[in-house]
C-alpha cells in the first residue's frame, strides 16, 4: 500500500483494529475513517481515544489529525451512517479494511448479524464507491473447521458448512465465500489464535487466556501435552498486516498469518505454569484418549475441582484439536519484513498477572 492512501476501517475499538489504528496513521500520507458503532453513551471520537489508550503506541510517531472517526453500524442498511458521512466515505476511500467482528462460540445470532450481514452491507457500500475498493478482510485461520492433528494451508478452508465447533467459524467463512463471489478486488488475511501481549488490559487478556489460572486449581487434566496450539501476539498480526498490505507482487488473495511450524505446544505451555505458579506437583497432563473415568474420579475430586473442570470441559475438544496454520506464504511475501514471533514464556505472565492476581502463587 503506497502512501497517501484512504482507509474505512471497521473494528477500530476492538483488539486487532484498535492496534492497526496507530500503525496505519504512522505511515506517511494515510488517512483513516474509522467506522465504529454508537454505544449510547460516548461518540464515535470519544471512542476511539479511549481505545487508543488501552493500546500499545510507544515509539510510533502518530498523524491524529489523519482520522476520523463516523458513527455507523454494520448490521443495518448503508452501514447506519449519517447521509453526508456516507457521501463523504463513499467518494474517498480506495481501501476497505475489515476487522469488525462477533468472536463469541456461543453468541450465534450476533455471528450471524455482524459477521454475514455486516459483510454484505460492506459489500454494497463498496459497490456504492466512486472509486472501486481494494476490500481486506481480516478473517480467522479456524475457518479450517473442525479438523484434527492437521498442518493446515490456505486451500484448506471450508466454505461455511456443517463441519465447524461453532457459529463463529461458520459465519466467517460465509463471509468470505461472500467477498470472493462479489467481484470485489480483495485480499484476505486470517490471524490465528491472537494474544494481547503487550497491552495491560483485563478484558483482551481475559478474551482468549480467561482457562489458564483455572488449571492451577486441578492437578491433572486430558490435554496431550505434545498436541499444539497456533498462537500469535496481536502485534505481530498488526505489523504483519501492515506488511502484507504494503507487499508488492502478490501471488495469492488468501495468506495465514500465524506461528506455523513454530507453534506453542501444550506441554510447554503446562511446564511455563508449574514455574510461574511454583507449583509442588506440575499439572499432569493426559492425552484425552487415555482419560478414564477411574482418573476423573482420582483427579477430579473436590467441590473445586470439580466446578473448574466443569467449566472448562466444553473449551477442551479445542484444546485438544493440534491443529497449526501454515504460513509460508506470508513468509515468501514479507521476506525480512517478517514480523519476529515473540515466545509465550516472554509474555505470559504479564497477561496472567493482570487477569487473577489473587491466584499468585498459592504455594
Amino acid at each position: 500500500m503506497s502512501s497517501q492512501h484512504c482507509i474505512l476501517l471497521t473494528g477500530a475499538t476492538g483488539l486487532i483494529g484498535g492496534e492497526l489504528l496507530p500503525l496505519l496513521l504512522s505511515e506517511p500520507g494515510n488517512k483513516v475513517w474509522a467506522l465504529v458503532r454508537p454505544d449510547g453513551i460516548s461518540d464515535a471520537d470519544s471512542r476511539l481515544a479511549a481505545r487508543v489508550q488501552r493500546g500499545n503506541t510507544s515509539g510510533l510517531e502518530i498523524a491524529w489529525d489523519r482520522l476520523t472517526g463516523v458513527a455507523g453500524d454494520l448490521t443495518v442498511d448503508h452501514l447506519g451512517m449519517a447521509p453526508d458521512d456516507r457521501r463523504a466515505v463513499a467518494s474517498s476511500v480506495d481501501t476497505i479494511l475489515h476487522c469488525a467482528a462477533e468472536t463469541s462460540f456461543i453468541r450465534d445470532e450476533g455471528c450471524r448479524r455482524i459477521n454475514v450481514d455486516g459483510m454484505a452491507h460492506l459489500i454494497e457500500f463498496a459497490r456504492s464507491c466512486r472509486k472501486p475498493p481494494r476490500f481486506v478482510y481480516i478473517s480467522t485461520a479456524t475457518v479450517c473447521g473442525a479438523v484434527r492433528d492437521m498442518h493446515v494451508t490456505e486451500d484448506d478452508a471450508r466454505d461455511g458448512g456443517p463441519d465447524h465447533h461453532n457459529e463463529y467459524t461458520r459465519t466467517k467463512a460465509l463471509a468470505e465465500r461472500m467477498l470472493r463471489e462479489s467481484g470485489l478486488d480483495y485480499l484476505i488475511l486470517r490471524p490465528s489464535i491472537t494474544i494481547s501481549a503487550g497491552m495491560s488490559d483485563r478484558v483482551f487478556a481475559s478474551a482468549i487466556m480467561w482457562f489458564l489460572p483455572l488449571l492451577n486449581r486441578l492437578d491433572a487434566i486430558p490435554i496431550d501435552p505434545a498436541g499444539r496450539l497456533d498462537v500469535v501476539t496481536v502485534a505481530y498480526v498488526a505489523q504483519a498486516i501492515v506488511a502484507a498490505l504494503n507487499a508488492e507482487n502478490r501471488r495469492h488473495d488468501c495468506y495465514h498469518i500465524s506461528a506455523g511450524r513454530e507453534s506453542l505446544t501444550l506441554g510447554r505451555a503446562a511446564r511455563f505454569l508449574d514455574a510461574y505458579y511454583g507449583r509442588s506437583e506440575p499439572l499432569e497432563l493426559v492425552p484425552a484418549h487415555l482419560w478414564t473415568r477411574d482418573m476423573h474420579r482420582q483427579y477430579v475430586r473436590t467441590p473445586e475441582q470439580r466446578k473448574t473442570f466443569a467449566t472448562l470441559k466444553h473449551y477442551l475438544p479445542f484444546l485438544n484439536m493440534n491443529v497449526t496454520y501454515d504460513n509460508g506464504r506470508l513468509r515468501e511475501l514479507l521476506g525480512d519484513a517478517m514480523p519476529r514471533l515473540e515466545p509465550f514464556e516472554s509474555y505470559a505472565g504479564d497477561l496472567l498477572e493482570i487477569i487473577s492476581p489473587e491466584l499468585l502463587p498459592r504455594g
